[in-house]
Formats: structure tokens, sequence, C-alpha cells
């Protein structure tokens, strides 16, 4: 329990990443069930539209992110730039509405360099970025929908932080966010392993971020890769997908048996042309003659009669001239 709120790790400070070999956490469903039964409501669930992934590797940090910018189902730019300069050691991507995202990073980039020149020019930690982007998410009570990974380099080391709309926020040494983030997070949980060098981490992040657009109608466009590195220097890399390489297939080929599934009823339905009778039935009501049959009750004809049976024609409209002369 953390907070008052239930909680499924058993160790609270490390990443849900690292709790098990899934890779998933159902913390946030015992949050949710917890804040209702106080009376309090879950938080907005949003659809970001994107694929941003952050890696730790053995020289520094690594965050890519795609390039398309939607508007529901319109692509206005397959240009656009996700990750964002907080500091010269310090970048984020960003994931959400593009507005809320952008002027989220620049009231956080006026906050750290005013913090900057508070403490004597000093560089700024990774971990006081994090608090000051949090503070303001949480604020806004997850009105803001913005989601971020930011990470950067101190005289502390490397950091990578995942914070979302409504402030929380988890230490990780890779994660993804968007509307792919899932295709990405499997790429990157069956590939990452510590200590990785600086080529296979960019080729992991561009793989993870193709994944990313493949499965996902939102994301597109070309991989942007963002590396800081542990000496304070910044490589930017821009690569477009490659039309020749093949996405990666399934291990474990599926072979399924004809019977494994059992047939419980079988119902047929017969299909006949519109008009016809299907074939052993008899026009419901029709009597010798070709005549409708009366119910009971019923005098006279009815206006259609088994002979006349075909598609519906059109009523002829009666109009006030039609009436006779009073």
């Amino acid at each position: 329990m953390v907070n008052g709120i239930p909680t499924m790790m058993g160790y609270t400070t490390r990443s849900p990443y690292q709790c098990g070999s899934s890779g998933f956490s159902f913390d946030n469903c015992l949050r949710n069930k917890s804040l209702i039964e106080n009376g309090l409501l879950e938080p907005n669930r949003i659809s970001t539209g994107t694929t941003i992934v952050g890696i730790i590797y053995g020289g520094g940090v690594i965050i890519g992110a795609d390039s398309r910018a939607t508007s529901a189902n319109i692509i206005p730019s397959n240009n656009s730039r996700k990750i964002y300069k907080l500091q010269s050691n310090i970048f984020a991507g960003g994931a959400g509405v593009a507005q809320d995202t952008s002027a989220l990073m620049e009231v956080t980039r006026a906050q750290l360099e005013l913090h900057r020149m508070n403490t004597g020019f000093r560089k700024v930690p990774v971990r006081c970025a994090n608090q000051m982007v949090r503070q303001l998410l949480y604020r806004f009570s997850g009105n803001m929908e913005a989601n971020v990974i930011i990470g950067g380099v101190d005289r502390t080391g490397t950091h990578l932080f995942c914070t979302r709309f409504d402030g929380t926020t988890d230490t990780v040494p890779f994660t993804s966010l968007g509307s792919g983030n899932l295709a990405a997070m499997s790429m990157l949980e069956s590939r990452w392993t510590e200590g990785l060098d600086e080529q296979a981490a960019q080729d992991l992040a561009c793989d993870a971020v193709f994944v990313g657009m493949e499965n996902d109608l939102n994301s597109g466009g070309r991989a942007c890769l963002c590396t800081i590195r542990s000496d304070f220097s910044v490589h930017w890399k821009v690569q477009s997908p490659c039309p020749n390489k093949t996405s990666p297939m399934r291990s474990l080929l599926l072979a399924i048996r004809r019977g494994c599934t059992s047939i419980l009823s079988t119902i047929e339905h017969q299909v006949v042309p519109w008009g016809e009778t299907p074939a052993g039935c008899k026009a419901p009501g029709s009597g010798p003659g070709g005549r409708m049959d009366k119910g009971p009750g019923e005098t006279g004809n009815r206006r259609r009669g088994a002979e006349t049976l075909g598609p519906p024609k059109a009523k002829r409209r009666r109009l006030d001239t039609d009436k006779p002369a009073t």
C-alpha cells in the first residue's frame, strides 16, 4: 500500500517493468477501484496518437518518436518534431494534444532556465525537470492531455522518467507512450538488456518506433532519435522506414487442427430472390385463384395479393386538386 492506495508491487521504488517476467503492472486498476470506492472520479483516458520511446544504454539515454501529426482522421503533417529541448542536458518527448504538449514544454523550459540562473548557472538535474512537469500536470487534474518521456544526464548519471497526464511518474530503464506504445513496448521488452552500446540502442529505438508505426494508424512518417551521451554531447538522427525490410514474424506458428471447436447448434436459412416463395412453402394467406384469404373480422379483398409479390411500387401522391368538387 502506497499513500493509502493498495498496490501489487513488492518493491514500490522499482520500475514496474522490472517487477515481473511479463512486464505488466495492474496498479492503476487497483488505484482506480480505490478512487471510486472513496467517491472520487478515476482519471480520464485519452488517445495520444503517436509513438515515443525512451532507452537507457551504457553511455547515455535515447529518446525516439515518430513524425506524424494527426487531427481526428486528417494527417496535416508528416514532419512534426515531437522531441523538445528543455536544457542542454535534458530532452523530452511528448505525446497527446499538440497544443497542450507544446505549452507544457515552453513553461517547463522557462522554469528550468530560471532555476539554472538562480543556482549559479549549474547543470540542472534531470529529476528537477521531471518534478516541475509532474507538479504542473497534477495541478490541472488531468485536463492537460500531455504525456512525456523525460531523459537526460547530470553529474549523478543517466536518468529516464515516464510521466503521464495525471501527474504520475515512473523511473524506468526503458519505456514507451502513445497510441502505438503496446507494439513498441513488446519490442523493447524482448530486446533490451543492460549495458547496450550506442549503435545497438539506436537500432532498438528505431525498430520500436517502426513497429509502433506499423500497428497504429495515428503514427507514421519517420523516426527521430535524440541521443544524450554521458559527456553531455547530443546527437540527432532521422531515419525513414526501409521499404524492403519485413516486419518480425511470429516465432511460433499457429497450427489449429480441424474439429478442435465443437459445434453446439446449426441453423440453416434459405435465401430466395425477392418476390418468390421458398420451395416447399406456401405463400402466407394465399387462397385459390391467387387471392389472399380474408382474416377473421375482415371484409373485402386486400390490396396486394399473392400474384403481386415483388418490389414495392412508388405511391402516387394525392394532390388537393384530385379531391372531388363539392
